[in-house]
């Protein structure tokens, strides 16, 4: 069986098997079978338990000899001693991808490693390719939801994929995605890797059609050659971000002893990625920073930053956080100032930030941000300091000292300014194809309900910070990981031109 069989039987499997299904719900062999049927997966599944008996009302069979139907995919959650036995029943049904969830493997010393080991080889005689062990589960949203996963998280359908060596950073990041409306195609927790690879699903991820971004956590590779030359190439066509564990001596050394990783030089890793053009992000929430912003905007051509900002503070304070990341904040030309002189208030600061001193009106913020799209010198907006609105009007109609009768008015046209201003946002970015990164202010975030302006702007697919050094950092790093890649690009043109021109020449049928 092909590699990309495999991985269909993996992420698009028919039918699961389930073996060690149990009904205590101190098992994880209970908890998640739960996931798998809540999580919405339509096709068959075949709990598989020595006694027998009903899963709730779900058969449960004593062997998978006995299951009705064939299966592509058997999700293993049985005692150690018994996942090789488990397996070579697997090989007789026909089934060609195992999810490993046990433990007590490999990253429990020499006798855990030499079972690992018999463990691969009984795989590799039945032709069976497994996750783990020692995994946490994997999750795959198309063409239908499998989730087999320990974590009780009802994951969203969506464009990044996410890889990661550690099953509770994997549910942490995933936990993070679901917070900000970012969707996953696909997430395995690799775990030993006693098989399959990170190496392995970066291979699948690359054509994959489903996945636009790609998240990995890794703590050690075991093929540093190949995982190289891995992620350069998925680079060139979609973006790497990866989080490095075990970066230090202790952590290392935990590394070693959690998934059997073995962790070397971070300061070499980190060179060769970033020759690789990876996204090296320094922690879980920048990672998640970066894929919103990725997903989100359009590609940013340029290191040119125009800042419009309701508070002086903020536009300062960006400012110098552009500069310290190496973004730059050019001066407005004349023609610029003269647009903005016709809408803006007569003590406007006539500079890039350009401070709006608290607008009254939701269209001088977006006149503002259209006129820097407009200008050719700049290839990005930071949009600083929204969020007031709203919060502002539901902070009267909640006022005990206020009528609400005579509150209503003004705070639903506040309400209704701060939706539009959304509105005029998303659109701004699809009329002039550049990005608009808005920044909320804290208490934005925590506005209940439908009229928070961040659940609005993830409603039109447009990711928002909560501070300016988020959005920058963010910002910085996805315009280095574009610029790279279209120099790359550019070089291997030029370079198959040159060859062109050198080739003998050959005749060509008219």
């Amino acid at each position: 069986m092909d590699s990309l069989s495999f991985f269909t039987s993996l992420f698009e499997p028919r039918a699961i098997a389930f073996i060690g299904a149990s009904t205590s719900p101190a098992k994880w062999g209970f908890n998640i079978l739960h996931h798998l049927f809540r999580g919405g997966y339509d096709g068959p599944v075949y709990p598989i338990n020595a006694q027998g008996g009903d899963w709730f009302g779900r058969p449960m069979y004593r062997r998978l000899a006995d299951v009705p139907g064939s299966a592509d995919l058997a999700v293993i959650v049985v005692p150690k001693e018994k996942v090789a036995d488990a397996l070579r029943d697997c090989g007789a049904a026909g089934i060609a991808a195992a999810v490993v969830i046990t433990a007590g493997f490999g990253e429990t010393g020499a006798a855990g490693r030499a079972m690992e080991e018999e463990v691969l080889s009984v795989a590799r005689a039945c032709g069976i390719r497994i996750v783990g062990p020692n995994t946490m589960g994997i999750y795959s949203a198309y063409p239908r939801r499998v989730r087999a996963v320990m974590a009780v998280s009802q994951y969203q359908p969506g464009a990044v994929a996410l890889i990661s060596q550690s099953g509770n950073l994997g549910t942490s990041i995933a936990d993070r995605f679901i917070r900000r409306g970012i969707g996953m195609s696909r997430l395995v927790s690799s775990g030993n890797e006693a098989d399959l690879t990170v190496e392995d699903y970066l291979d699948y991820l690359e054509t994959d059609e489903k996945t636009k971004v790609i998240c990995l956590y890794v703590e050690g590779v075991r093929q540093g050659g190949r995982f190289i030359e891995t992620v350069r190439r998925v680079s060139a066509v979609k973006p790497v971000i990866l989080l490095k564990g075990g970066i230090g001596t202790v952590g290392a050394d935990a590394a070693r002893s959690h998934t059997g990783a073995l962790a070397g030089s971070f300061a070499v890793f980190r060179a060769v990625c970033r020759q690789a053009n990876v996204i090296i992000a320094d922690t879980i929430d920048e990672m998640v920073d970066i894929a919103g912003l990725l997903l989100s905007q359009p590609e940013i051509r340029g290191r040119r930053i125009g800042i419009v900002t309701q508070g002086g503070g903020l536009g300062v304070l960006s400012a110098d956080l552009c500069e310290a990341v190496g973004l730059e904040i050019p001066p407005l030309s004349d023609r610029v100032v003269e647009m903005l002189d016709a809408y803006l208030p007569p003590f406007w600061s006539r500079r890039n930030p350009v401070d709006l001193v608290a607008p009254g009106r939701v269209s001088m913020i977006t006149d503002s941000t259209a006129a820097l799209l407009a200008h050719e010198d700049l290839d990005a907006v930071l949009l600083l300091g929204l969020g007031y609105l709203t919060c502002r009007a539901t902070h009267w109609l909640d006022s005990p000292v206020l009528p609400r009768e005579v509150m209503a008015e003004p705070a639903q046209k506040m309400i209704d300014g701060e939706k539009e201003l959304v509105e005029l946002i998303v659109r701004q970015i699809r009329q002039f194809n550049k990005p608009i990164i808005p920044v909320i202010d804290i208490i934005g975030f925590d506005e209940p309900g439908e009229r928070n302006i961040v659940r609005k702007l993830d409603a039109g697919g447009v990711m928002a910070y909560s501070s300016p050094e988020r959005a920058i950092r963010a910002l910085a790093k996805a315009q280095t990981y574009y610029s790279r890649r279209r120099n790359r690009a550019g070089k291997t043109i030029d370079e198959n031109s040159r060859r062109a021109e050198e080739a003998p020449g050959v005749l060509c049928a008219s």
